[in-house]
């Protein structure tokens, strides 16, 4: 379930097409896409519990009916994009904080390079029934490349534990409603 070949032409690459640090996984499901996305965007922090309790350490209080995707848009990250395939979200960090731009995340992301900050795109993207998660960050200076580094070291385990299971959660709705449907015809 980590790690595959990425895919090319990818809306991600838009908005960071390099990086320094990067996490990926993946899962199979076999359901169309607009079950697969629409899956993504309803999946709660009840059904990915593992998720949330990691998440608990850096956020503010995840209710367990809260609709992930959405958390994450309310803790600073922003969508960015969402296409027929995929859904990304990004966000820029300082030592205060969030950093909100004065013009929209979307068209400041890509570019933005104040020094001290972290930019991370995050994405969830369904082709040929492989639903993949990827996780992108870029440190704008050198000091803050190395002290995201040091970080990077202690939350790259939690933070792929989080992706696979709210890459399960996706899975297990889509596999319910997929179940349930088949007994309904």
């Amino acid at each position: 379930m980590t790690d595959m070949k990425n895919p090319q032409g990818l809306v991600i690459d838009r908005y960071m097409p390099d990086w320094h640090f990067r996490e990926r996984h993946w899962v199979k499901v076999g359901a169309p896409r607009e079950e697969v996305l629409r899956a993504a965007r309803e999946m709660t922090w009840r059904e990915a519990p593992v998720a949330r309790i990691l998440l608990a350490f850096t956020r503010n209080k995840l209710r367990p009916d809260g609709r992930v995707l959405d958390d994450f848009a309310m803790g600073g990250d922003t969508v960015l994009e969402l296409s027929d395939s995929e859904l990304v979200y990004g966000g820029i960090g300082s030592q205060a904080g969030p950093v909100s731009p004065d013009r929209p995340m979307a068209e400041v992301f890509r570019d933005y390079a104040e020094p001290g900050c972290t930019k991370v795109v995050f994405t969830l993207h369904l082709a040929r029934g492989v639903l993949s998660t990827e996780t992108r960050i870029w440190a704008t200076d050198e000091e803050t490349r190395r002290r995201f580094g040091r970080y990077w070291k202690v939350i790259r385990i939690p933070s792929g534990m989080i992706r696979i299971a709210l890459l399960s959660a996706i899975k297990r709705r889509v596999d319910v409603r997929s179940g349930n449907a088949r007994r309904q015809a």
